[in-house]
């Protein structure tokens, strides 16, 4: 018999043998976890029903029984093996592991510490967390405080180091359990980590605030106090949210729609300062306290992070983070390309290899969605008016997805264009997308705000004062307050001023730190402050600490960051900084970031290079923004990676001319062809323009230019038609390539082979076909893929079929065919596979092969089709089919419209020429005499790649005419 384990912390899973039947019914889990809990015995099949469905009659309980029990055999046809079932008792046969008597057993343990350690790391989440039984509500509630508990006496347990490490799991399991945060502080102060000391009560602080409404308890309080002897320990109250109680209504219609499965995108916008954070704070704070799963983050401008840094701020947050140990192996990688840490955090973890753009994406994407849909969830981005258009498109799939899912954005209106944008634009086509215009504050509520927050009654000339002079904004009025404005005295009648005035109050000291985050123009940290900073760790720390009680800045999470608590704040911060001591800092900053991610530095190399930038230090901005476009290339992040390389030759262009500034340049011109040609492909204007740059600083330089190049400049040739001059490239490609470096003699091949096939040079494209499938080999496969955006063997052999066939030889040309097709399967390559079947059916419908033509015409409108080329000619030969099966005059007309869209800008070399020999076919069947010759004559018309079908050409007309 298999050995069964049964898996109920966290999500269920059932294996037998090592491997997990899909049972595909929630009751049927329910009923094997009701069984393995009470594996001390038979269970009474009375109890068991009644447990199960408490709301139903006995009889209609007992009938459900009965049909659970039916499906559990149809999935688990050997069932009888492991469960007992008799007339009035159910049980299991077997010995099965469960993980939940595993824990209980390890916490009797005699050895404490390693037993306690095991026990905590079979805790994968909470009993079955996705199932509301009420039948399990005792057991979890009783299994969850022995995981806390356990947590907390591992804490007293282990050396400091882990102990932390334990403690902060404590804490983000129970993140109202005062005590835990006093542990935590009490180990980082033991540890002289006074600053971690400080944020852990920061970050205990804002939690039982935001979701309690009430301040720590006196005993953390006096904690705190010890921290700082010296220093103020009352903190500024927070602002009070007036006058939305009928957005936060509607908000609260639409979580409760998408927990139905509704899922949407809340879009509030509005002018800056008008409150569209505090709304979505609240309401998120709001869900938190009713056990939902609430995530936050915030997006920054271009240089302020990689792409997809919402969504990894979103994993990392104590809501999310712990989904991530119920993922597989192969979709916890596909995190890690967003979370590096946990190839060190996970033993044996696999790292993420480079994958071609469209697998990635989907695995990547599949990946998130199976974190964030895994329960109810609400995602909070601020200012996604500056999103990166990676994140964007992964919260369209999201929302096509479906789920018990809301995405709560916010955005400046004047600033939604873009990635924003299109996103909305997609939504509002699915429906998915709702918007709430915030507007100012009325004067009634103007003036209850500054009450509450002065706890003061305004007289009414200081009620008309501040409505005069604020305009119901209410960052306006919440800063004019806390500078100290109560009224009966004038008030600045610009919000800088009232800012300026609040940032003079602090200490001298605090004003130095201020100005050190200020300019590191982000969240940050206590490390990258205190090292960019140049006074002693003291100051830094305590500096940090009056910030937060001021709320100028606040703790972002748990994850050790802090931010202004308004982007304005640090605006004025910023103004206030010199010049000279503004570049001073940056380059401080962009030091320390260096300094402190060696290990990984793609993930800050687009922080470094602004901080560079801005400093002055145009060499090494240079190189960094070219680091930064790696790393964004590296998650297919083009239009990211291309504005990065601009801006590094913008820099450059500022440097003296040298042969030294050439040798960049080109390196940035090369490297700018990949993004490039991957959003415009390789016919745009922008691409042609950077490879004639690139090609002039060869010259220039006197250098043959690189194979990356050649092959580029060959693709655009063979885009525009230029075979002759494609031959050229190919055959410099060729020369390029050394004796040990097969990619680039498969490539040259290809590139050689495809401009001989469209040049109706037959025997050499077989040759050259030929040539690359020999020297083709399989574990170079990935590097074709990621270079080159495609698997040579199978174009190649597609190809190959198609030359075989003008060369007379049927057979050959078939076998060559399906051999295209097997591979392609093989290799599981939608592009690849896809290009394949669009030759696939030319080759049956030169061959007059109908059957073929429908067949490989379906499967390729199947595929979802990313690429232009591909998903054209899966329309234009649909529509070849619909001519067949009698719907002729429709069928023409969507050909010919298709090409009058490709006639300005082709996607792939020969692409016109293809769409006409489909429409001459199409119009032959259809029996338009007219359409037909017309298409006729201007294939004969034509030279290049027309040339290949001139001999049917000539066919049709002779039988027309």
């Amino acid at each position: 018999m298999p050995v069964t384990a049964i898996r109920l912390f966290g999500q269920f899973d059932l294996s037998l043998g090592g491997e997990s039947p899909r049972l595909d019914s929630a009751r049927v889990e329910s009923l094997i976890a009701f069984l393995s809990l009470n594996a001390d015995g038979p269970q009474d099949r009375r109890r068991v029903a009644s447990a199960l469905w408490p709301e139903s009659t006995e009889a209609q309980a007992r009938t459900n029984l009965r049909h659970v029990l039916h499906t559990l055999r149809l999935r688990l046809p050997d069932a009888d093996e492991y469960l007992v079932v008799t007339s009035r008792s159910l049980a299991w046969r077997s010995r099965a592991w469960v993980d939940v008597a595993e824990f209980e057993r390890l916490l009797g343990g005699a050895d404490r510490e390693r037993a306690l350690r095991d026990a905590v790391d079979l805790y994968a989440g909470d009993l079955l967390e996705s199932c509301s039984d009420e039948w399990l509500a005792e057991d979890r509630d009783r299994l969850r405080r022995r995981y806390l508990d356990a947590l907390a006496e591992l804490a007293g347990l282990c050396p400091p180091a882990e102990a932390i490490t334990y403690a902060e799991r404590l804490v983000r399991a129970d993140p109202l359990r005062e005590d835990a945060y006093r542990l935590l502080m009490g180990l980082h102060a033991a540890r002289d980590d006074l600053a971690g000391a400080l944020r852990v009560y920061h970050v205990c602080s804002s939690t039982l605030e935001r979701e309690l409404g009430v301040e720590p308890s006196v005993a953390t309080r006096a904690l705190y106090a010890t921290l700082l002897p010296r220093s103020e320990t009352v903190r500024v109250g927070g602002p009070p949210l007036v006058g939305r109680g009928a957005e936060q209504a509607q908000l609260t219609a639409w979580w409760r729609a998408a927990d139905a499965g509704e899922t949407r995108l809340v879009l509030v916008s509005g002018e800056s300062g008008v409150g569209k954070s505090r709304l979505a704070e609240e309401f998120r704070a709001r869900c938190a306290r009713r056990g939902v799963a609430t995530a936050e983050a915030r997006c920054y401008p271009v240089e302020g992070s990689l792409a997809y840094g919402p969504v990894a701020a979103w994993l990392r947050s104590p809501a999310l983070r712990p989904r991530l140990a119920r993922l597989d192996r192969a979709r916890l990688t596909e995190i890690a390309r967003l979370l590096p840490e946990l190839l060190t955090e996970v033993p044996g973890l696999v790292p993420p290899r480079p994958l071609p753009e469209s697998d990635q994406r989907h695995r990547l994407f599949d990946a998130v969605a199976a974190v964030v849909t895994s329960g109810p969830t609400l995602l909070v981005v601020d200012d996604l008016q500056h999103g990166d258009r990676e994140t964007c498109r992964l919260l369209h799939y999201l929302l096509r997805l479906g789920g018990r899912l809301l995405v709560l954005a916010t955005a400046r209106r004047e600033e939604i264009e873009g990635p924003l944008m299109e996103l909305l634009t997609a939504a509002r086509a699915d429906d998915r997308v709702a918007e709430l215009e915030l507007g100012r504050l009325r004067r009634e509520e103007t003036v209850l705000l500054a009450q509450r927050l002065t706890g003061v009654t305004l007289a009414s000339a200081d009620a008309r004062l501040l409505y005069a002079e604020t305009e119901g904004n209410a960052l306006f009025v919440v800063e004019a307050v806390r500078s100290g404005w109560t009224g009966g005295q004038p008030l600045s009648p610009r919000v800088q001023a009232v800012i300026e005035a609040r940032l003079a109050q602090l200490s001298p000291e605090t004003r130095t730190v201020v100005a050190v985050a200020a300019a590191i123009g982000r969240e940050f940290g206590a490390e990258v402050l205190t090292e960019a900073a140049d006074v002693g760790a003291d100051t830094v720390v305590r500096g940090l600490d009056e910030l937060w009680r001021r709320r100028i800045v606040q703790d972002r999470g748990g994850g050790g960051a802090y931010d202004f608590t308004h982007g304005k704040i640090r605006e004025v911060a910023y103004r206030a900084i010199s010049p000279p001591r503004r570049r001073e800092l940056h380059l401080r900053i962009a030091d320390v970031l260096e300094r402190l991610n060696t290990a990984a530095p793609g993930a800050v190399a687009v922080r470094i290079a602004g901080h560079l930038a801005r400093a002055g230090a145009v060499e090494r901005a240079v190189g960094w923004f070219r680091r930064a476009a790696e790393a964004a290339q590296l998650l297919h992040a083009h239009s990211q990676a291309e504005r990065l390389l601009n801006h590094a030759l913008e820099l450059l262009a500022t440097c003296p001319a040298s042969a030294e500034r050439d040798a960049v340049e080109l390196e940035l011109r090369t490297a700018l062809l990949a993004p490039l040609v991957s959003m415009g492909g390789y016919a745009s204007a922008a691409t042609c323009a950077a490879q004639r740059r690139a090609d002039e600083l060869t010259r220039t330089l006197g250098i043959v230019p690189s194979p990356p190049l050649l092959r580029s400049m060959a693709l655009s040739a063979l885009t525009r038609g230029d075979f002759a001059g494609a031959s050229r490239f190919g055959e410099r490609l060729r020369a390029a390539a050394t004796d040990n470096d097969e990619v680039l003699v498969v490539e040259a091949a290809y590139v050689l082979g495809i401009a001989s096939f469209w040049q109706a040079d037959f025997a050499r494209a077989r040759e050259h076909f030929e040539r690359a499938v020999r020297h083709y080999r399989p574990a170079d496969r990935t590097e074709h893929l990621i270079r080159f955006g495609q698997d040579p063997k199978v174009i190649c052999l597609s190809r190959l079929g198609n030359t075989l066939w003008f060369l007379g030889l049927a057979q050959e040309a078939r076998a060559a065919r399906e051999a295209a097709l097997a591979w392609a399967d093989e290799i599981e390559h939608p592009y690849s596979r896809g290009a394949a079947l669009v030759f696939a059916s030319v080759l049956a419908l030169d061959m007059g092969d109908e059957q073929d033509i429908r067949r490989y015409s379906a499967e390729l409108a199947a595929i979802d089709n990313t690429a232009r080329q591909n998903s054209q000619m899966a329309v234009v030969l649909q529509s070849y089919v619909d001519v067949l099966d009698g719907a002729g005059g429709a069928g023409v007309e969507r050909i010919r419209r298709e090409i009058e869209l490709t006639r300005d800008e082709p996607a792939a070399p020969g692409t016109l020429t293809v769409l006409d020999r489909v429409l001459l076919a199409a119009c032959e069947e259809a029996g338009d005499k007219v359409g037909a010759l017309e298409v006729a004559d201007r294939l004969l018309d034509q030279d290049g790649a027309a040339r290949i079908w001139a001999p049917e050409a000539r066919r049709v007309r002779s039988r027309l005419a």
